[in-house]
């Protein structure tokens, strides 16, 4: 098990990185911290590995937030509402408290950037941490996503996967519009499963994936003589980045999409 925490807090560590460049010199306020957001996170709770994908919308006039969470519990997943509160001090840190589902509301805290924000899980025998980017005016269609992205997750393949162990991979996905309107992935990626090496050449992948006017969506994806892996996601960032989840028994995997810019970085 350390092996998977260490594997899913690379992710969220990476893409928190990339997104901090902070409020530094900022004045912050609840209006800091308003609409709707995407957000991961990774973990353990009380030693049993635990990622999330959610999404949520801040209202900063009654400093309250309410939206849904798609859980991996040590490969269990399931889908259930969540809702809080929160205040944002004048250094751009916030204290908020959150209730999933039925369960007790427990304790978090943020703190704002550019993007969106960090935020740290504060409940007894639980450590978990995870990252937010703002979806902005991002056009929730399977046409409105259209184009190539980076494709990066990291995590664990649990007793009863295809593999065990900790597992990574990257690639190119290029997400188009059928004539009736459905979307089609096509691609590579690269990656390792336990240590077993899978080059881009060994692994050109095929798929579909579905947007919500939620901004909400799922993604299949099948590399080439493997098992298909199943996703749900949230697109963020006016549409250039997509935060996703795996949703397959017995895989603990997160990670993100980011859309190719229009300096060459479209594959």
């Amino acid at each position: 098990m350390k092996n998977t925490l260490k594997a899913t807090a690379g992710i969220v560590l990476l893409a928190a990185f990339g997104g901090i460049g902070s409020a530094r010199g900022a004045t912050c306020s609840n209006a800091s911290l308003s609409g709707t957001y995407g957000f991961v996170h990774g973990g353990t709770d009380s030693g049993t590995p635990v990622i999330g994908l959610s999404q949520a919308t801040f209202d900063p006039t009654t400093g309250t937030y309410t939206g849904e969470v798609t859980e991996n519990t040590d490969g269990a997943v399931i889908t259930e509402s969540l809702a809080g509160t929160y205040a944002v001090a004048p250094n751009c840190t916030v204290t908020a408290s959150v209730r999933v589902g039925s369960h007790p509301a427990i304790n978090v805290s943020f703190v704002l950037t550019p993007t969106g924000f960090l935020f740290l899980f504060q409940k007894p025998g639980a450590t978990s941490s995870g990252f937010g980017v703002k979806q902005g005016s991002a056009a929730c269609t399977n046409a409105g996503v259209e184009g190539s992205f980076g494709f990066q997750t990291t995590g664990a393949f649990l007793a009863g996967a295809p593999a065990t162990g900790p597992v990574a991979f990257i690639g190119e996905l290029k997400l188009t519009v059928d004539p009736s309107g459905a979307g089609v992935i096509r691609g590579h990626i690269a990656g390792s499963e336990d240590g077993t090496i899978l080059t881009f050449a060994e692994e050109p992948v095929s798929g579909s994936y579905t947007v919500g006017t939620d901004c909400r969506g799922t993604a299949t994806i099948t590399p080439k003589g493997q098992p298909e892996m199943n996703f749900s996601f949230v697109v963020v960032d006016c549409g250039n980045e997509m935060l996703v989840l795996e949703t397959d028994a017995d895989t603990v995997v997160s990670g993100t999409l980011v859309k190719g810019d229009e300096r060459g970085a479209n594959p």
